[in-house]
């Protein structure tokens, strides 16, 4: 005779089935240079702003 398996031990091995894989991938090397220049470039404008509001001039 076959034992009926119980509906947790059912959901339990549907799930593990249709677990997605992750796979995770490194952003292009461009990507990451393109944002610490954007954030020299942020950083660099605050400066600017603090100096001006500071001295009124350049």
């Amino acid at each position: 005779m076959k034992q009926e398996q119980s509906s947790e031990r059912l959901d339990y091995l549907s799930g593990e089935r249709q677990k997605p894989e992750e796979h995770y991938t490194d952003r292009p090397v461009q990507h990451r240079i393109l944002a610490w220049v954007l954030l020299g470039v942020v950083i660099f404008a605050i400066a600017g702003m603090c100096y001006w509001q500071m001295f009124g001039r350049f």
